[in-house]
């Protein structure tokens, strides 16, 4: 009998420790795999590499700025901004290591600022003497505005390249609305806002179609004369192919001087190996920009301890939190408060790509950014393809405005719709609503019910309200009479040369251009760049908008290893412990 129990409870023993051994083993083995996810992962770089880009999708300006639900779960990797690549291109350039640039499109989302600042990062790479490759199935305008730069252009078999001028198509709305039952009233303080009048017209105003059609002319010219620069095609020409529709398939785009090759992937690989002096059997030998990047990241940390802060702001204006592709106030407040009180920061640049969007999340924002310039920190804005209404007025408390030739800006004035459904309730759903209140209107300003005069009257008033405090912060921030402020207002969105004749910005300029002027200011010689806000990876984000929790590789490991190995909680419970505690000196456990 007692061998028995010896040998069951040696078995049970070696059970139990075999089942420990394989949890610790397995929890290693996950916290190696998060680890190797890590964008700090190490990469090593070897002679003779070919940089590969791959450009898909929606691109952010910040590295990981997308929406967790714009994620590809199936990689892992991080969503690399256009200025993290840009920054390794003009990095590779210089590398000995990297002998060359191959590009792959895959319809991605380029706004013309963008590719316009990655364009110059590419001829700076041609010009080191190493080439640059590009292939597609399909170039969209924008993309071949960003491909002429290539030395070598390549199109698929059976592709295409859209090359037919830029347009814009709008729907206009009021006709469907009225066989719903719905009436959009639309409140607006500017003759060329015209962003609600697609509930209310069945066509452009006269002032909007003006202010667009002058949009599109001067970037479409701007898009002609650096393609004509970069293929060596007269502007006329290629006003001739997009009028006449001369590019009808892949050959007619050969022969009219717009690519180098006609190619599937394979040959595309076999090209580039050819023109790198490489032997048909050699393996051609490549490393992503993210990759790259992230070996890079080592190096870029240990500079200065001098710093300048990029504030991203792109995406629409809204209030309360949030993090990818948004501009939430709470978050960039309190950002901007941070910042203003950390000495390592010497500068702060806010970089805009937005349209604008609430008033009260730009007024906080706002606010937030004349603290600190009164801090007296150097504070330079640099505006992007867009930085207009919210957007502008957010730039208004800055030392010096940058913005591009592309950018469109201005659109100052204000809007407001409210629907209304009470046709659509009442008639056609058969839906019935009674009421009881205390006080004139306290059951109004709803969707049910048809306004009075009134009550037109007070949200219009409102919104001409906001209007005119609008045309007084722009007129004692830029320094403008009312009447210079009045002429540039009304709504109307202007080009970037144009916004600087009118006072709007101070300089033509890119990010760079903001980045040097702040160091100026800031009179400082060496410094690295921080990015900000900070944001989380966007697989993190989905977990944490998963379970409402924050999530973290360590935290998860770290819990884990908790649940198998408790006094490993115990001890991170004691390192969180602050001031006096109120606890049982031990924890019982009945099992």
């Amino acid at each position: 009998m007692k061998s028995f129990l010896k040998y069951t409870l040696a078995s049970c023993l070696g059970i139990t420790i075999a089942l420990v051994a394989f949890t610790f083993f397995t929890i290693v083995f996950f916290i190696a795999l998060f680890a190797s996810l890590s964008p700090d992962s190490k990469v090593t770089v070897r002679n003779n590499t070919v940089l590969e880009l791959n450009l898909k999708e929606f691109i952010p300006e910040h590295t990981n700025n997308v929406p967790s639900s714009a994620f590809d779960f199936s990689d892992r990797s991080e969503s690399l901004g256009f200025r993290d690549k840009i920054d390794a291109v003009n990095h590779a350039a210089g590398d000995d290591k990297i002998t060359g640039l191959k590009i792959k499109m895959d319809r991605p989302f380029l706004n013309f600022t963008a590719a316009r600042d990655l364009m110059d990062a590419l001829k700076e790479f041609s010009e080191s003497g190493k080439p640059v490759f590009i292939h597609s199935s399909y170039y969209s305008q924008p993309e071949y505005y960003l491909a002429s730069s290539a030395d070598h252009i390549s199109l698929n078999p059976f592709g295409s390249i859209d090359f037919r001028g830029f347009g814009i198509i709008a729907p206009f709305f009021p006709d469907f609305l009225d066989k719903l039952g719905v009436k959009m009233h639309v409140y607006y303080a500017g003759d060329y806002k015209g962003a609600g009048e697609t509930f209310y017209r069945r066509d452009f105003s006269e002032e909007n179609r003006t202010q667009l059609k002058d949009v599109l002319d001067n970037i479409y010219g701007q898009f002609l004369e650096e393609v004509s620069q970069n293929r060596g095609i007269p502007v006329s020409q290629l006003r001739d192919i997009a009028n006449n529709l001369l590019i009808r398939d892949e050959y007619s785009a050969l022969d009219l001087g717009l690519i180098d090759a006609i190619e599937d992937r394979r040959e595309f690989d076999k090209t580039v190996k050819n023109l790198l002096g490489l032997d048909k059997d050699e393996d051609l030998r490549t490393l992503s920009v993210s990759k790259y990047h992230q070996a890079r990241r080592s190096d870029m940390r240990k500079r200065s301890d001098n710093q300048i802060a990029i504030i991203y702001a792109e995406g629409n204006i809204v209030d309360g939190r949030g993090q990818g592709g948004i501009i939430s106030d709470h978050p960039y407040v309190e950002t901007i408060e941070d910042l203003a009180e950390n000495d390592n920061i010497k500068a702060i640049v806010l970089r805009i790509n937005s349209g604008g969007g609430s008033v009260m999340a730009s007024e906080n924002i706002y606010r937030a950014l004349v603290r600190l310039r009164e801090s007296g920190k150097p504070f330079v804005v640099s505006m992007g393809d867009m930085a207009a209404s919210g957007g502008y007025y957010i730039a208004t408390p800055s030392e010096h405005i940058f913005a591009e030739r592309q950018t469109i800006t201005g659109s100052i004035g204000v809007f407001n719709m409210i629907p209304n459904v009470s046709e659509l309730i009442g008639d056609k759903l058969s839906i019935h609503y009674d009421t009881i209140s205390t006080a004139k209107h306290a059951t109004r300003f709803n969707a049910l019910d048809e306004f009075s005069e009134t009550e037109h009257e007070y949200f219009q008033s409102s919104v001409d309200r906001v209007y005119g405090r609008f045309i007084n912060l722009v007129a004692e921030e830029r320094g403008l009479t009312r009447e210079e402020t009045l002429k540039a207002a009304g709504g109307r969105i202007w080009m970037g040369e144009d916004a600087l004749q009118l006072g709007l910005v101070d300089e033509i300029g890119g990010l760079n251009d903001a980045i040097q002027y702040a160091a100026a200011l800031a009179e400082i010689d060496e410094y690295r760049l921080r990015a900000y806000p900070q944001i989380k990876d966007p697989f993190l984000r989905f977990l944490e908008d998963l379970t409402g929790e924050s999530f973290s590789i360590e935290k998860m490991a770290l819990n884990k290893l908790s649940e198998t190995f408790r006094e490993l909680g115990q001890i991170e419970e004691i390192k969180n412990m602050k001031g006096l505690q109120a606890r049982a000196p031990y924890i019982i456990t009945y099992r």
